[in-house]
């Protein structure tokens, strides 16, 4: 389970650099350049970046919005699955999955000799 959770981990991470990349790009294009184009990019609003962008950002937005999603759709993938390894019970291995104490087995070596003579 704990490579699956990687993988997806890795492929969040691959979609946030993929929309940071298109992101850097817009702002490049975009038509006022400073700070004020970077203020969309934090909210839900792909009108606003469409209009700030204009025709020459839209295979950038493209790119972007669908890299927003897939890295939103990752990390709640991502949550699912940890919170289900993490409930989900350990099938005990080992001296763990012994079904009787330890107690009730015969002693060996010097523990079973006696004090009494």
């Amino acid at each position: 389970m704990s490579i699956l959770l990687g993988v997806i981990a890795m492929f969040a991470l691959l979609t946030l650099v993929v929309a940071v990349v298109q992101a850097m790009a817009m702002v490049r294009l975009a038509a006022q350049p400073g700070l004020a184009a970077l203020f969309p990019f934090g909210w839900w609003k792909f009108g606003a970046l469409e209009m700030h962008g204009g025709a020459q950002a839209l295979p950038h937005l493209v790119v972007y919005k669908r890299a927003v999603i897939a890295f939103l759709v990752f990390v709640v993938l991502g949550l699912v699955l940890s919170g289900w390894a993490a409930n989900a019970r350990a099938v005990p291995t080992g001296i763990a999955s012994l079904s009787f104490p330890l107690a009730s087995l015969p002693a060996f070596g010097p523990a079973a000799l006696s004090l009494e003579s």
